[in-house]
Parts: C-alpha cells; structure tokens; sequence
C-alpha cells in the first residue's frame, strides 16, 4: 500500500488503500443494523422524554460501519490497550453512543438503555467510565476533540517506546464531532496542533447535518472547514453520511492511507433521519423533543414486528460473532505482548508503573539550603525527582517552560519526527494544552503534568472542570501566584483565581509557602489517583520558614499544621498560605499566645479526620486572623469577613514589594491586625 512517500499528493489517495465496496452481504447487515440503531436510540428518547436526536438518528448508517465493520475493539475487555479509542465530541447525542456499544457487546445493558438520562450508567452526555467503555466526558463542544488529540498523541507516545516491535500497535483514535464542536476555538487550536505533531493515527468524522441549537449552521460559520483542515496539515474526504459504501471506504482509506497526516472526513448528513416528522432536517430536531405520539408513529414505522429496546433476532447472531472474533484478536495480541515484554522490559514502566508513594519524597528528598527561593524553582528541583521515580510522567505546557520550571530533565520537546519524549510544548493554547492533557489522563497510560503561568488559569478552565469531574489525577504547575507580580501589573496580577479554582468541585489546591512545602504538594499530587492537583507556585524568592523542615513536610501533606505553637493561654489564631506565611511568623513574634497555622491546602485539610482539624484550628478559639494575597471568600470558613487581609481590587504597574505593602501585607499591618484581634 506505499505510495512512494508522496503522501501531500491526494489524487493518489484511491491507489493507495482497500477502497473496494462492501459486499452484498455487509451491505444488507449494515443497513438493518443502523435501523435497530435508529430504533434503541427511538426507544430511549421515548423511555426519557427527552430530545437530542438529530445526530443520535442522523448518524445510524456512520455507527453501523463503525461498530460493526471498522473499530478495532472489545466489548468484553473495554480498556484493551491497542484498542481503537471513539470519542463522541458531540456529547449532546449520546444516545448514539449507548444504543451502539449495547449492539457491539460492550457492558451496556438494555436496562441501562431503559434508564437513559434517568440516574443509570447512560448519561445525558457521556461520562467517563472506562470499564463500560466511555472513552471521555464530553459535552461542552469542542472539547472531544482536543481530548482525542490526546489520546491519538498518548498511542503516539507509547509507540515511540515499543521500539522494533511497533508494528504491533494498531489502535487509532476516531472521533464523532458535530457543527458546534467544529465552531469552538478549542477545536481548531486542536486541529492545528495534530496537523503539526502530524498523528497519522488520528481519525474525525464531521457529521456536517447543517444545524445548530439555534439555526441553520451557515449563518455563523462561513468557514470553509475542508480548505481549513487541509491547511492546518489534514487529509480531508467528502462523503454522503448515509451511504455504507462511502463512509466505509473512507475509513477504510483513513487506516491504510501511507501518509503522517491527521485524517478528517466530512459526512453530510440529515439530522434525525427516519422520523416522519417536520422537524427532520431542522435545527429544532437538535434538542426538541417530539411528542409521545410522534416518537410511537416514528417506532411503528421503522420496526412495527420488534419491541422495545432489543437488538433484532435475525442481526443478535451476527453482532455475537462479531464479538468473539474481536476477543480472539485482543487475546491474540495480549499473548504477543507478553513476549514484548521479555525483550523490553523499560515497557512494563510505562504500562504496568509501581505506585509512587509521595512519602518518599518527605522522608528522601534532599534537605535544601536556607537561601530564599521562589517556589517555582524549588518545584523544578522536585519535578525532577517524581519524573526519574514515575517514567510514565509527561509535561504539557503552554509556552512558558522556562519561566515556571515544568521542563522534564533533557527530554526534547515532541516534534513530528520524535515522539520519544516527555516534554510537550502547545505553545500560547492554554485551553487546548488542558483538554489534550485530559486527553492523556483519559488514555490512563500516562500521567500528565500541565503548566502555566496562574492568571492564565482561567483560559483552560472548561478541562479543568472535566478533569475534576471525571476524577482525573492530572498535575496542574500555576507560577507567578499573586500581585507580587508587580511590576507586570493588572493584567498579569492574579486576585480571583485561587478562590475560584477552589471553588472547583475535587480539585486540590496547593499553595506552598518555601521549599520543604513545595516537596508536601508534589507529595500530595502524587498520591492523588483519582483527582487533580493544582500547585501554585510564587515568582519572588522565599525565605525558609523557621520551624522544622520534617514539621513542614509532613504538616503541609495533611493540608494545614501548626507552624508555631501559642505559649499557653491560646488567645488567637493566626493562618496563611504561601509568600505572606514569611510575614505572619515575623509579625506573631510579638504575640505569644498567638497560634501560627501554615494552610497550603484546606481541600486536604478538611479531608483530615476532625480530632486533628481541631488540634490545628481550635473551635473554642474564636479570635482568628487570616492573611493571603487572593481574594478572601475561601477564608471566611476560617475566620470573619474583616479579619482576612486579603486583595480586594486589581492591582497597579508597581514592584512587587510596593504591591504587597498597598495592599496590606506587610509585616506591620499584620502585626497591627493581630493586635486588635487579641483586644477585642
């Protein structure tokens, strides 16, 4: 199938792959499987009383040749490593999705089918579960895209390690995207990245049905997304998304095409065919539901003999065999790795890691010296630690390598011609940098580790938001942490965005206050499997804090310590996280019965069984002060509204140092608060 290597040459894509038709006899499966498509996903709708059917009904014939001819797949063992992964970015139709893996044999049930939308495992839009063979949250548009870039990138990666043996490696990574997702800015920072990373192994299907939620999709995007993709570095093919030959042969080309180039293939389609309605074709079939009568008229047409949520008797046979034939394949192709392993060993780091115990670094990672650092630099010195003892360990970053320290040892940055790395640049693409790192977490071979600059956080915050909710334990690095930016001035100032990130359901942020604290959040990240991590790191030097280095490690893995014991009677308590703890510790010298708490992490800390919150936070103590240079609102659990110092405006073109003191955080007007807090 060589073309000579003259893979920028399309007029010469038809000699170079199995564009034969479908016999008559796939043909005629195909066409009666997508009508039982058609059918599960009619009898869903019903069961919910909801809409969303235009893709879910519009691409029958597109899920019939892909479940049933073309994914490389299990159903029985959905986390199969060399498995074709499919990405449904156009969540919103996840009937489509469900109705489909029930057919191919995935553990998907006809119950699950009865209870769409409705609390069960068939979601609304689809949410990550890899042992049912959910591949990826998705819903807000765009951003299964980027999530499949990921994961095509993650097979990349682990291709690159499989050496000589890598022509066992034949998974892709095909992804289900709709006109919405193609109008996000997302997808095209997606699109031009997989283009110049040039990962042939990635498939999208454009299910180009003309609508939107809100109309005819011409009338806001005049993009011409076939010229588009060709230019950002994509092979593109045109199908009729109902014809089975066509799409067929298209993917047929997409696998076998001699060619590094991305493959997209643009299927026109009638939203919610097969239903006799006027709706049909129109943007309303996007999220209207029909009526009961119009969904029982729909069902009587298409399959009056069959009942409700049943895989038909004459296509049940078929679709087992279908099964068995892809088990032997994942059995056949395990047996063979087996023998991969005995010649490559350095695989079995990747595919089967050893559990980091973040203890390790507490008790083993060298003492550093008393010289103030910023944390970002301390960081780097620890990075560089967890990624020699976790070798399935990548950095994402988003053009700022160099200033917050994420770069992984001397690994090159990814580039087309070498995947055998561990650095991955996105350039100035926050938002698509956090979805592709997502993309590599939902692979689950690779730990992904992303970084940027903290007031750009709000630029990725959509992944962030899946990645906490689909409990993905990505490492996010946010350097440049607070108005001690200075100098760059408001737009570069962070105030709101460690109390928003807090904000986010089952994210973890850490914000460390000196070196030994920074090794406690690494420690922290670590040992968090089943959620993400933020670290927030400062751009100014920090002095040590004076108190044991073992008490700030240990104390900062449980999310708050007492840096400082009160000499009886307790009196006050006094809490800060970060640069402005250095300050409080020298302001409480005056006040010895003021308690000192250091709270790099209250997420952590409020996972702490209650006897050691009390020990750390005394209820009966209602003289508390809190100090950090963010917004206050994540403090007022803590202590009262007029006793948190903290930023409540942007900030000016000023140092740092002049920043911090207009604002409050000096060492006097601490010292100041805590006076009047002891008196009242």
């Amino acid at each position: 199938m060589d073309c000579g290597g003259i893979c920028g040459d399309c007029s010469r894509w038809m000699a170079c792959a199995d564009v034969s038709p479908l016999d008559g006899d796939s043909v005629a499966f195909l066409g009666d499987c997508a009508l039982n498509g058609r059918v599960l996903v009619l009898d869903m709708l019903a069961a919910a009383g909801t809409g969303h059917m235009g893709m879910a009904l519009g691409c029958a014939e597109i899920g019939a040749v892909l479940f049933g001819e073309f994914l490389r797949c299990d159903g029985s063992d959905p986390s199969w490593i060399d498995r074709d992964r499919f990405v449904l970015s156009a969540g919103h139709g996840s009937a489509f999705l469900y109705a489909w893996m029930h057919m191919a044999g995935f553990p998907v049930s006809a119950a699950d089918l009865r209870a769409f939308r409705r609390g069960g495992r068939a979601r609304s839009h689809p949410e990550f579960c890899r042992s049912l063979g959910v591949e990826c949250t998705t819903g807000p548009l765009g951003q299964g895209i980027a999530n499949a870039v990921g994961m095509a990138l993650s097979q990349q990666l682990l291709a690159a390690r499989f050496g000589d043996d890598v022509s066992m490696l034949q998974g892709r990574t095909v992804c289900l995207a709709g006109d919405g997702c193609m109008q996000e800015g997302v997808a095209m920072e997606a699109f031009a990245l997989a283009g110049l990373w040039e990962l042939g192994n990635l498939i999208v299907i454009y299910d180009d049905n003309g609508i939107t939620l809100d109309g005819a999709s011409h009338t806001t995007n005049g993009r011409n997304c076939k010229a588009t993709l060709e230019a950002l570095g994509w092979t593109v093919r045109e199908v009729d998304g109902h014809d089975l030959n066509q799409i067929a042969a298209a993917l047929r080309m997409a696998r076998q095409f001699p060619c590094s180039r991305p493959q997209a293939i643009i299927a026109k389609t009638i939203a919610a065919k097969g239903v006799d309605s006027a709706v049909c074709g129109d943007f309303r079939c996007h999220g209207l539901p029909l009526s009961r009568e119009e969904l029982v008229a729909a069902r009587e047409k298409l399959a009056p003999l069959h009942e409700p949520f049943t895989i038909f008797p004459a296509l049940a046979e078929r679709w087992r065999a279908i099964g068995e034939r892809r088990r032997k394949e994942r059995e056949a192709w395990t047996e063979r790795l087996s023998m991969v392993f005995e010649r490559n060993s350095n695989l079995l780091e990747i595919l089967s890691p050893e559990k980091f115990d973040g203890n390790w670094l507490l008790k083993n990672f060298p003492k550093f010296s008393d010289t103030p650092s910023p944390t970002r630099r301390s960081a780097s010195a620890v990075l560089q630690e967890v990624a020699r003892r976790m070798p399935n360990l990548v950095s994402v970053g988003a053009d700022v390598f160099s200033s917050v320290g994420t770069t992984i040892g001397d690994s090159p940055m990814l580039s087309a011609d070498n995947t055998l790395v561990r650095n991955i640049q996105c350039g100035a693409r926050e938002h698509v940098m956090g979805a592709i790192g997502n993309g590599l977490a939902f692979d689950g071979i690779f730990r992904p580790l992303a970084s940027t600059f903290l007031v750009f956080s709000d630029y990725l915050r959509p992944p962030m938001r899946i990645g906490a909710m689909a409990k993905l334990p990505i490492i996010y690095v946010f350097s440049h942490d607070s108005i001690a930016v200075g100098e760059d001035g408001p737009t570069h100032q962070p105030v709101e965005m460690i109390p928003s990130l807090r904000a986010l359901p089952g994210l973890d942020v850490v914000r460390p206050a000196d070196a030994d604290e920074c090794v406690a959040a690494f420690a922290i990240a670590v040992d968090n499997c089943s959620r993400p991590t933020a670290l927030i790191m400062s751009r100014q030097p920090l002095p040590p804090i004076a108190a044991p280095a073992e008490l700030r490690r240990c104390g900062a893995r449980r999310g708050a310590y007492v840096v400082r014991p009160e000499k009886p009677p307790l009196r006050s308590i006094a809490m800060a996280s970060g640069g402005e703890l250095h300050m409080l510790m020298e302001a409480a010298e005056d006040f010895p019965h003021c308690r000192v708490v250091s709270m790099p992490c209250m997420e952590v800390f409020e996972r702490q069984e209650i006897s050691y919150k009390n020990e750390v936070i005394d209820p009966d103590c209602g003289r508390r002060l809190a100090v950090e240079a963010a917004g206050p609102q994540p403090w007022l659990r803590y202590a009262k509204w007029e006793n948190v110092i903290a930023v409540h405006g942007y900030g000016e073109c000023l140092d740092g140092d002049t920043m911090l003191r207009a604002n409050g955080f000096s060492v006097e007007n601490i010292r100041n608060n805590l006076r009047r807090i002891g008196e009242e």
